[in-house]
């Protein structure tokens, strides 16, 4: 029988894999709560908003059943998506001592944590 050993992963490699898997899966919940808003807005007959409440009232509305809750937190996994991806680039080069771009990655972090909290304001 063939020995079968499994060829260790390089760095950069583990870095793609990683980051299309998060934004794979963001896009994915994406449009899963987007499609679930449109169904829910065709069969309730209800106009599209042209505005979200605030990250309270969007999961009231998932709750409730509100396609716009539904299309809300769409919206708000598209814009999560890029900080989950930049937090799981961040993990990578700490796993693989980087600490260069480990901190230029918290960097960005930080930069699109201020700029989601300023936009809630």
């Amino acid at each position: 029988m063939a020995d079968v050993t499994p060829t260790p992963i390089d760095g950069d490699t583990l870095l793609r894999q990683r980051t299309v898997r998060v934004l794979q899966t963001g896009f994915r919940i994406a449009v899963g709560f987007l499609a679930i808003g449109l169904v829910l807005s065709a069969i309730q007959r209800e106009a599209l908003p042209h505005e979200f409440g605030s990250p309270d009232e969007v999961v009231q509305d998932v709750f409730d059943g509100s396609p716009v809750g539904f299309l809300g937190l769409g919206i708000a996994t598209i814009i999560l998506t890029p900080l989950a991806a930049t937090i799981a680039i961040a993990v990578t080069f700490v796993q693989f001592g980087d600490r260069r771009y480990a901190l230029i990655s918290g960097a960005v972090i930080v930069v699109l944590l201020i700029s989601l909290s300023l936009s809630v304001l």
